[in-house]
């Protein structure tokens, strides 16, 4: 790979803006900071303005577009990703619960003063709040549902799969050309702002703790998926473990379950040994079923809250939580760092999470995307292989 490619690679650019951002905050003027500053602040508040198209878009586009399999397959594979997101957050919530303050991830006053600096947004555009995004996703949901019932030939069924197939591809570029190639610009102006006020050293050595933390959970839970697959045999799991390697690592590279999916059908059907169920569940779950993102983005909601002095959500708030950041995911893109933005209206109504708090998460998750996007193309491999079990007996 030359070295112009290599400056282009997503993680590469994020991580040069941020030791850009700290090695010149000091050197700026306030006035400077606060202006690219604002320009990160505009950027979140014109994504969240556009999330509730992303989200109508892309649901309807998987319900309408999946192929017409058996209904009763159709119906236990959602179903199978709902629940299967559900556990894996009730599981990275007890995990957190229990491991957090052992790792010493606490209360940080001086970090949570860092946001009452002189550091401020000077312009906003003040959207309005159209639609919710859950409106929209239930909306997506029920055409998606309701066109699935009607025949392959009928008029109103092709008309809106075209659009729908039209509108996902102009969402995906409005994604791909605009907002992801911006992301580096956004992290810089956040990052600039943490280290002009001495608080993005502080904000890497508290999340060092749970990064380490959260990729052993990953690495334990994926396992278990594979040993429950294998019926508890070992070898057996490792086996398969083995052969879903090559899709695990070319989705760590390239960052995106679109241009990992020929390598994950490939090692998907030597696993379960059925090229044409694996040709149904993969390519239906690779952007709803992401089992990394759910395991991760929880422990850093949850490390977050300890930080900011925040109470943890009780399993009152965290059980319809879940339920949201599950549906949610169902809307998600492959696109590198994107699917990290459908879930933030359900973390700032269920857990209180205010725009600093957002940014923070937001500027992490995507500096951690290549193992996250790993384990999710490990995850949907055994997924694939419970599936065809819980299949066979239904």
């Amino acid at each position: 790979m030359s070295f112009v490619k290599l400056l282009k690679q997503p993680l590469v650019c994020l991580a040069l803006s941020i030791v850009l951002a700290m090695t010149i905050a000091k050197g700026l003027s306030l006035a400077t900071v606060c202006f690219f500053y604002t320009v990160s602040s505009c950027f979140i508040e014109v994504l969240l303005f556009v999330l509730p198209l992303i989200v109508f878009s892309f649901i309807l586009s998987a319900l309408v577009n999946i192929e017409r399999g058996s209904f009763k397959l159709l119906l236990l594979i959602f179903s199978g990703v709902t629940f299967s997101n559900c556990l894996a957050l009730t599981t990275s919530y007890f995990f957190s619960k229990t491991v957090l303050p052992f790792a010493g991830v606490s209360l940080s006053p001086d970090f949570a003063t860092k946001f009452a600096s002189v550091v401020e947004v000077t312009f906003k555009f003040g959207f309005p709040n159209l639609i919710g995004t859950e409106k929209a996703l239930l909306i997506g949901i029920g055409c998606g549902i309701f066109l699935n019932f009607l025949n392959e030939t009928n008029t109103l069924r092709t008309t809106l799969k075209d659009a729908s197939i039209w509108l996902s591809k102009k969402v995906s570029l409005l994604l791909s050309k605009i907002f992801i190639p911006l992301l580096p610009i956004y992290v810089f102006g956040f990052c600039l702002k943490l280290s002009y006020d001495d608080a993005l050293t502080h904000l890497f050595q508290q999340y060092g703790k749970v990064f380490f933390l959260s990729l052993s959970l990953v690495v334990l839970y994926i396992g278990a998926l594979y040993l429950v697959a294998a019926r508890g045999n070992i070898r057996k799991a490792i086996g398969y473990i083995k052969t879903m390697l090559p899709a695990g690592l070319t989705e760590f590279s390239t960052m995106s379950s679109a241009a990992a999916m020929p390598v994950t059908l490939r090692c998907a059907e030597e696993t379960t040994q059925d090229k044409n169920f694996t040709a149904l569940v993969i390519p239906s779950t690779a952007n709803i079923h992401m089992l990394g993102d759910d395991l991760v983005i929880l422990m850093m909601a949850m490390a977050l809250l300890s930080i900011f002095g925040m109470p943890w959500p009780d399993f009152a708030i965290f059980a319809p939580f879940a339920f949201a950041f599950s549906m949610a995911k169902l809307s998600c893109v492959g696109i590198p760092g994107a699917s990290v933005f459908v879930v933030l209206p359900v973390l700032q109504t269920y857990l209180g999470f205010s725009p600093e708090m957002i940014s923070i998460l937001t500027t992490l998750y995507v500096l951690q995307d290549p193992f996250g996007t790993a384990a999710n193309v490990m995850g949907n491999g055994a997924f694939a292989l419970l599936v065809k079990r819980v299949f066979k007996k239904v």
